[in-house]
């Protein structure tokens, strides 16, 4: 089994908070898909709150009305996204901090939706997988104002694990690929980014890309093992795999690919 990091550049996306603000072209959205590169992203696809310290220094409570509050980004530029109308420090020197998840929702209830935050309470993103749905939350550490104008760096780390099964010992015999039981509803907080998931279950099918591989699936990672149903053309019994990383669970932000 060989597997890759999948993860965004150490430096991270930044948070321009200058007087500056850009709208330069970007991309129709991407909505709920993987995202391998940054280029897969559109503006519109990312919700950033902003949170301001309160009188105790170091402590950035959440509110109903935190200084940004799921508010997509005006414009994207190589690694920086930028905001219109810009942003501004709060006054006093105190400090902010920003949290991003993708993909942004503006809904209150359904398959993909937020709970908006509370007084002490983060925003949680709750969602329903399908096997195509990126996952990521991003963090920045507390920027303050003594450097007008500097961009705030913040790391998006993808929640997900990715999957792909190299089937070309198999060839055209193959007449259906899935990875079943696989835990497809779940709620993540936008200040942690811890995710939890529910318990309800589905069947995720793989579809060939060719007749070496399948198209990737995301699914999520902290699991010990996958079951993967595999079907044969002619005959009337599929075959099942259990698969298993070397790590010992599949982790997050990891592409494996996986040979049957």
């Amino acid at each position: 089994m060989k597997y890759s990091k999948l993860r965004m550049e150490s430096k991270g996306w930044k948070l321009f908070t200058g007087r500056k603000s850009t709208l330069p072209l970007w991309k129709p959205p991407h909505t709920r898909s993987i995202v391998n590169s940054i280029n897969d992203i559109s503006v519109g696809s990312l919700g950033i709150y902003e949170v301001a310290e309160s009188g105790t220094s170091g402590t950035f409570p959440w509110t109903t009305s935190p200084l940004l509050n799921n508010v997509a980004p005006a414009g994207i530029s190589g690694n920086e996204l930028t905001f219109s109308p810009p942003l501004y420090y709060p006054a006093g020197g105190h400090k902010v901090i920003f949290y991003g998840y993708y993909p942004r929702t503006t809904a209150t209830n359904g398959t993909s939706y937020i709970t908006p935050p509370g007084n002490g309470t983060a925003p949680t993103f709750n969602f329903t997988l399908t096997g195509q749905e990126d996952i990521m939350h991003g963090a920045s550490v507390a920027g303050g104002s003594y450097s007008p104008g500097t961009a705030i760096p913040i790391t998006f780390k993808h929640k997900l694990t990715q999957i792909q099964l190299n089937v070309s010992a198999l060839g055209t015999l193959l007449s259906s690929i899935k990875i079943l039981n696989v835990r497809n509803t779940g709620s993540m907080n936008l200040e942690t980014g811890a995710v939890t998931y529910g318990n309800n279950t589905v069947d995720i099918t793989l579809d060939k890309a060719g007749l070496t591989t399948t198209a990737p699936v995301m699914v999520p990672a902290d699991v010990p093992v996958y079951l993967v149903e595999v079907a044969f053309m002619g005959q009337l019994l599929p075959r099942k795999y259990l698969i298993r990383p070397t790590s010992g669970k599949f982790l997050e932000g990891v592409i494996y690919t996986v040979t049957l």
